[in-house]
């Protein structure tokens, strides 16, 4: 058994993977070869590497921005961690890449290109994390806090967290940076495949999120004023521990705020710790009837009885369903041109009941699949490939007729 831990196991990947690490750090991309495609997988699965255009990789931002910060490199309007001040730097990069253009600085301009690429992919991985820390919460209802003020909180936190970021996604939607970046291919296949592609999939997510984190709100709100009415009667019990509540089922003329007011389904237990409570449970126990025990009568084994008459064959009649089945097959068998199905169906309604469409052609499907070759008819599917999904087709009639036609 080894005695690493999971922080030497995960550094002892990057040594192996240096070479790698250093050519996507200081080229701003890697491309996917022979030599390296063990260790960009390797790197991909710890989450080093993102993907990126044209089967290239690069660092994502949060393994970056170490470096960034160990090797102290400066980078133009370098952003914190906020999505915000991405949004911000990139159009600062935007905006200076078309000044050096403007200048004749070829240089600068090809520098200010890596560096927006390094943008977008940041955005979108900043957007992709924060997905996912807003679905964990969502999910788990705040599970890392317990209390309903804890909770509450949480959740307005979360809720100004997600609003703000769908307002910056819609306001970045309206921006013109994809017409600023359509001059550079490059620069417009990263734009569009890493983040506006992208950009309604993470406005719908958060959207929904959103909505969730409203409802939550207004639970947790409903929770409060319920805890609040049960803290109240608490301490009315406890400054008042003779009370008793009066047999308001006996009276005629009920209170007006026992009219208004919504019920409270407790439920009352004797503490078994207190020794007070001891006569009470042991009536309790006294009154609970001693258990019975069944009494289970044994029986002898059967055996055959030799003077009976032989035993009656119970024939099952085929199901109406079946019986239409073999009736379309029969005719199909008989008949010199194609058989629809869907005809049939509408044709012999007494036959098929009210078997519906769908399972009417399916069941002929999987009829003419068990027959094999033993089938004494020709089939054939009116079907078209289901666009979305490779592999399945979308059947709209099957016909059958005689093996001769």
């Amino acid at each position: 058994m080894s005695d690493q831990t999971a922080v030497q196991i995960l550094l002892a990947r990057l040594f192996k993977c240096s070479t790698t690490l250093s050519s996507a750090y200081y080229n701003s991309g890697i491309e996917r070869r022979d030599d390296n495609r063990n260790d960009i997988d390797l790197l991909r699965q710890i989450r080093i590497l993102s993907p990126s255009i044209r089967d290239t990789y690069q660092l994502r931002s949060s393994f970056r921005q170490f470096l960034n910060s160990a090797l102290s490199t400066e980078r133009l309007f370098a952003a914190g961690a906020n999505i915000g001040g991405y949004f911000g730097r990139l159009q600062k990069l935007v905006a200076e890449r078309a000044f050096a253009l403007q200048d004749g600085r070829d240089g600068a301009a090809e520098d200010l290109e890596a560096d927006i690429r390094v943008a977008i992919s940041e955005i979108a991985d900043a957007i992709d994390d924060e997905l996912t820390i807003l679905h964990a919460q969502v999910a788990t209802k705040f599970a890392a806090v317990s209390t309903l003020a804890e909770k509450r909180r949480q959740n307005i936190h979360y809720q100004e967290r997600t609003e703000k970021l769908v307002q910056l996604l819609e306001d970045f939607h309206f921006a013109d940076l994809s017409d600023q970046l359509a001059g550079n291919e490059d620069l417009a296949l990263s734009f569009r495949a890493l983040f506006e592609d992208r950009l309604p999939a993470f406005r719908e997510s958060l959207k929904a999120i959103l909505q969730q984190l409203n409802t939550y709100l207004f639970e947790f709100r409903k929770i409060e004023n319920r805890a609040r009415s049960v803290r109240a009667f608490s301490l009315h019990l406890r400054k008042n521990p003779d009370w008793q509540a009066a047999a308001y089922d006996e009276s005629a003329d009920l209170p007006e705020w026992l009219q208004l007011a919504s019920p409270l389904n407790l439920h009352f237990s004797p503490d078994v710790s207190q020794v007070e409570s001891e006569p009470i449970l042991r009536e309790i126990a006294q009154s609970i009837p001693a258990f019975q025990q069944v009494q289970t009568q044994s029986r002898p084994p059967g055996r055959l009885d030799q003077d009976a008459d032989s035993p009656s064959v119970v024939i099952v009649a085929p199901s109406p369903l079946k019986q239409a089945v073999r009736r379309y097959f029969d005719e199909s068998a008989q008949s010199s041109s194609w058989v629809s199905a869907r005809e049939w169906w509408c044709r012999n309604p007494e036959s098929v009941g009210s078997v519906r469409e769908d399972v009417w052609l399916l069941r002929l499907l999987a009829e003419d699949e068990r027959q094999g070759r033993a089938r004494r008819w020709r089939f054939r599917l009116d079907a078209t490939p289901q666009p979305h999904f490779d592999g399945n087709l979308i059947i709209k009639d099957v016909f059958a007729t005689n093996l001769q036609a």
